[in-house]
Parts: structure tokens; C-alpha cells; sequence
């Protein structure tokens, strides 16, 4: 029999809603992860930089998207490369700013 942890199960749950609010979802959220080491390794730096700017963490909850001119003036990122990776950048923003202790465990190997 299959034992669930009903902690993660909720922390999941939460994530969905979270990541629904910005238009994304789950199923989805493979398709959006770059297929570079690098690439992704810089996805990461970006999410974990935005994650801890508490005026760029209010402007993504106000317009539900990815604040491109600040990112890319505050910390010179690529506004191609922010708007091409703004799914899985936005996703692991979530990860890192939401209190999913459980999932940030679980997700060590992802990020």
C-alpha cells in the first residue's frame, strides 16, 4: 500500500495555485526547463536575486509576470534570455519565496 505524506501533499497543492496564478502549470513546467546546464544555472541565480528584492518580489505579484526592465537594469540580465526562460524562472521564484520547505527538499536535485 502507498503511504502519502499528506505535508508534501499540501505544499503541492499550494504550489499549483501559485504557479496558476502566473499562468503555468505543472504539466506544463518541463516544457518550459532550458535545456542547458548553464542556462538553467542562471535561471536559478536570476529566480533566487528576484526572490530576495522586495520591490521586484511586488512588482511580480502586481502584474503577474516577470519585471524584465528591472531585472535586466538592476542586475543586467538578458531581456531575451529573461523573457524566453520567464515560465521556469517565475516557477522557481515561487519555490524559493513561498514557505515549501518540504517541496525545497524534495526538489534539491531540480535546482
Amino acid at each position: 500500500m502507498i503511504q502519502v505524506n499528506h505535508s508534501i501533499q499540501k505544499e503541492i497543492i499550494r504550489y499549483q495555485e501559485q504557479l496558476r496564478l502566473f499562468r503555468i502549470t505543472l504539466k506544463k513546467l518541463p516544457a518550459s526547463t532550458p535545456a542547458e546546464h548553464a542556462t538553467r544555472d542562471l535561471c536559478k541565480e536570476i529566480a533566487f536575486k528576484l526572490a530576495s528584492t522586495e520591490d521586484l518580489v511586488r512588482s511580480i505579484f502586481k502584474s503577474r509576470k516577470l519585471p524584465y526592465r528591472e531585472l535586466s537594469k538592476q542586475f543586467f540580465y538578458s531581456v531575451s534570455i529573461l523573457k524566453r526562460n520567464s515560465k521556469y524562472i517565475i516557477a522557481l521564484f515561487l519555490l524559493k519565496h513561498g514557505n515549501y520547505q518540504l517541496l525545497n527538499d524534495h526538489l534539491t536535485c531540480m535546482l
